[in-house]
């Protein structure tokens, strides 16, 4: 064999070898290139979640603060019946009817405390009623969130009333109910109370004529509506 061919035949061999390693290093240039976008791609959809997750979380936070935001910060509330004070007063949201008495000034002594759920959470435009001693109930404390329907509600039963003949105890009788007798409207309602919180209980039907501004003719208007 001539020195010539030899060296052809290493020169040959090293080209396949250079051949070989450039194939490798393709195939590993390749194999990384893939791998790192790979990589890349899951960065970013961890990024994009992270991103939607924040939206979301921050998107239920302001709907949060925007449902306690649109709750209103005070309730408007009317009371009757046996408290000191009877009329409307506001109220911080979530009172109870514990805190409405109070603002009115208290129960009075003939007030039916059996028949007080004075724990019940008022809701704005309330009304509530506490009844008296010996007032009849059908369930514990009156409270109306409905205007209109209470107020249909009073007209109906006034009707029925006068219909049915039903006479309304003055001893015993709130505001509102003294308001359903002939020729009594809130003023004289209210001086009635007075008196008998100043002088007691009536002893008949005829003592009313004691009360400032109820004379003969308006008691011989009202006095088959009255009891004892």
């Amino acid at each position: 064999m001539n020195i010539e061919k030899i060296k052809d035949f290493v020169i040959e061999k090293k080209f396949y070898g250079i051949a070989i390693i450039v194939m490798v290093i393709a195939v590993i240039f390749f194999k990384h290139n893939d791998q790192q976008k790979a990589d890349n791609s899951a960065l970013l959809g961890a990024k994009t979640e992270m991103s939607q997750s924040s939206f979301k979380n921050k998107s239920e936070s302001t709907e949060i603060q925007k449902s306690t935001s649109d709750q209103p910060k005070t309730v408007t509330c009317d009371i009757s019946g046996a408290v000191k004070h009877e009329g409307v007063y506001t109220l911080k949201n979530g009172a109870r009817i514990q805190e409405l008495i109070s603002a009115a000034g208290g129960l009075k002594n003939n007030a039916q405390l059996k028949a007080i759920n004075r724990a019940v959470m008022l809701k704005d435009q309330d009304k509530v009623h506490i009844p008296y001693k010996g007032e009849k109930v059908e369930s514990a404390t009156t409270v109306t969130n409905d205007v209109n329907q209470s107020n249909n509600q009073n007209a109906a039963s006034n009707s029925q009333n006068k219909e049915n003949g039903e006479k309304v105890n003055i001893n015993t009788a709130s505001a509102a109910d003294l308001q359903k007798l002939n020729g009594i409207g809130e003023k004289k309602a209210e001086q009635i109370i007075a008196y008998r919180d100043q002088n007691g209980q009536f002893k008949k039907v005829e003592d009313l004529m004691q009360v400032s501004g109820i004379g003969e003719k308006t008691f011989a208007a009202l006095k088959d509506q009255l009891a004892i």
